[in-house]
């Protein structure tokens, strides 16, 4: 694949990060108008009822107008301890959750104010994890398609579209309850796939 143009993601989807592995280089784009029921402040992750969407709430505005490199994240709930609540109850039981928890309860304790910056050291620990080194840029202005050179990306992924392909399955937490569900957060794979997430995510069959 060629360089790619494409959103921040909060954790990212596996479609999301099969892109990003295969890329040869990245930028995101910081100054692009923030896009509403996206996956830049959203991740979805199985539980013991099934699908469960995370949201990070953000201070109230008119966000869809203000460029993503500005969006600021709301601390009025406690989110963090929300959705960490809800990942360690849906991971706990997994291979691999004890051995990576450490990495990511921080991003549930400590506190950044731009979704962005937020997004972006979640993406930078999940890289150092999969012992990865992502080519990545920010942009420096706003690109339409036909400016940039390479693939537009941005907002390809969105929590309400179908990604066709059929995935490789791998052992769920919850797999005695529903069948094989494909595409959530990497989260997914990484807690119960372990050192061989890297193998899985760069082995989908998803093409654009």
């Amino acid at each position: 694949m060629s360089a790619i143009l494409i959103e921040s993601q909060y954790i990212g989807s596996c479609t999301y990060w099969h892109c990003l592995l295969q890329a040869t280089s990245i930028v995101i784009d910081q100054e692009e108008h923030y896009v509403k029921r996206s996956f830049r402040n959203r991740a979805h992750i199985l539980g013991a009822n099934g699908l469960l969407r995370l949201s990070i709430p953000l201070e109230r505005g008119k966000h869809q107008h203000s460029k993503m490199k500005d969006v600021k994240i709301s601390y009025q709930e406690n989110w963090q301890a929300l959705h960490w609540h809800s990942i360690t109850s849906c991971y706990r039981r997994s291979p691999y959750f004890e051995y990576y928890e450490d990495y990511f309860k921080p991003f549930y304790t400590e506190k950044q104010e731009l979704l962005l910056d937020y997004n972006l050291s979640f993406m930078q620990t999940i890289a150092g994890l999969l012992k990865i080194k992502l080519p990545i840029s920010k942009s420096d202005k706003y690109y339409t398609s036909a400016d940039f050179i390479g693939i537009d990306a941005r907002s390809y992924f969105l929590p309400t579209k179908i990604i066709a392909s059929d995935f490789p399955t791998y052992p769920q937490v919850f797999n005695d309850r529903f069948p094989f569900v494909k595409d959530l957060s990497l989260l997914d794979v990484l807690f119960n796939v372990g050192p061989n997430t890297s193998n899985y995510i760069s082995s989908l069959p998803f093409k654009f």
